[in-house]
Parts: structure tokens; sequence; C-alpha cells
């Protein structure tokens, strides 16, 4: 046994003492009332991380300096799995927010096309109505030529209008298409974000047991 040896174990165990209180602390207090994402909490076992890695240093004891780094990980993947879920929700909300402002401008665009072609249309047959009157004013022999000239006008007229509102929709219709497809992506991306903080908080909680094993073999030594 060297020199050393006894001053170490000496040391051990009041170091030990000196931590048991915070130990009661965290795990009869905010274990027990706080989860393990909360704020409070991550920066106390974050505290109890360093204080077991200086400890472990000094005293030179392997098993506290892994307790120490084993609790400063979970810290970290924890604080990093809040930061993802924080910043996964905000896509999300951005995301859906964004579907929904731009479903509501295609609608209004929709509308705002529709009334359009209502009204060209509406002109085109009130032009045909004038020029079916204006031939009827006629006294010439003309006059049968020139109403069914009309009509023909005014049917090219409503077919350029029908034809033009088909496209229209058409295009509006690849518009929502494109839009909704976009939104679907950043939902999905939002989705897996959501997946890649599970992961994280699965890893935290493995080195979450594995900081608790260490605790109860350095204990029971």
């Amino acid at each position: 046994m060297g020199l050393t040896t006894i001053p170490r174990r000496v040391g051990r165990l009041e170091y030990s003492a000196a931590r048991l209180p915070f130990t009661v602390v965290e795990k009869r207090v905010l274990g027990r009332y706080l989860d393990e994402h909360q704020f409070l909490r991550i920066r106390f076992e974050r505290f109890l991380g360093s204080l077991d890695g200086l400890a472990g240093w000094l005293l030179a004891d392997a098993d506290i300096s892994r307790r120490g780094r084993a609790l400063r990980r979970r810290t970290e993947f924890l604080a990093k799995a809040n930061d993802l879920d924080r910043k996964a929700k905000e896509r999300k909300d951005q995301a859906e927010w964004k579907l929904r402002s731009e479903q509501g401008n295609a609608h209004q665009a929709r509308e705002n096309v529709q009334r359009e072609l209502d009204e060209k249309i509406a002109a085109a047959y009130d032009a045909d109505r004038e020029q079916k009157r204006r031939a009827g004013r006629a006294a010439d022999a003309s006059a049968d030529a020139e109403k069914a000239q009309a009509r023909r006008d005014a049917q090219i007229r409503a077919a350029e209008a029908e034809d033009a509102k088909r496209a229209e929709h058409e295009r509006i219709s690849a518009d929502e298409e494109e839009v909704t497809t976009a939104a679907e992506q950043r939902l999905s991306d939002a989705a897996d974000r959501r997946r890649l903080v599970k992961y994280r908080r699965e890893e935290a909680d493995h080195l979450g047991q594995i900081a608790a094993d260490e605790r109860d073999d350095g204990r029971t030594t």
C-alpha cells in the first residue's frame, strides 16, 4: 500500500459524505418531481457531473471520474434533445402556418380568376346581344348574314373564355399541388427531427442508466 493510498481513500470517503446531500436531492426531489428534460434538473445534474469530474481528478479515482463524464454526457444529450424538440416544433408550426397561408392565397386567387372570367363571359354575351339588336335594326338583305356572324363570333368568344377558364383552373390546381407537396415535405422534415429527438432521448436515458449503475457501484464500494 503506497503512502498516498490511505489519504486518497479517506478523501473518497469524505467526498462521498459531502456529495450525499446532493445525491438525495437528485434522487428524491428532482428525480421525483421534475421531468428529466426540465432545465433545472439538467443544470443540477451537469453541476454534479462537473463536481465528480473534479473530485475524480483530485482523488485519482477512475470510478468517480467516469461517473462525472457519464452525467455530463447525459445532460449534454438531454440539452440537445430539448433544443432539437423546440426547433422541430417551431418548424412544424411554421410549415402549418405557411400551408394555411398559401392555401388561403390560392383559394383567393381562384375566386379572383373565376370572377374575372365570369365578367368576360357576361361581357361577351352582352356584346353578342348588342350586335343582335344592331343587326335587327338593319333593314337590308345582309341582316340575316350579320346575325349569323354575330352568333358565330359570340360562340367563338365564349369558347375562348371557357378555354381560358379551364387553363387557369389547371394552373391554379398545379400551384396548389406544388404548395401542398412542399408543405408535406416540411412536415416530413419536422417528423424526422422529432424522431431524431426521440433517438437522442433514448440515448440520454441509456447514459443515465449507466450513470445510475456507476453511482450504485460507487456506493457499494
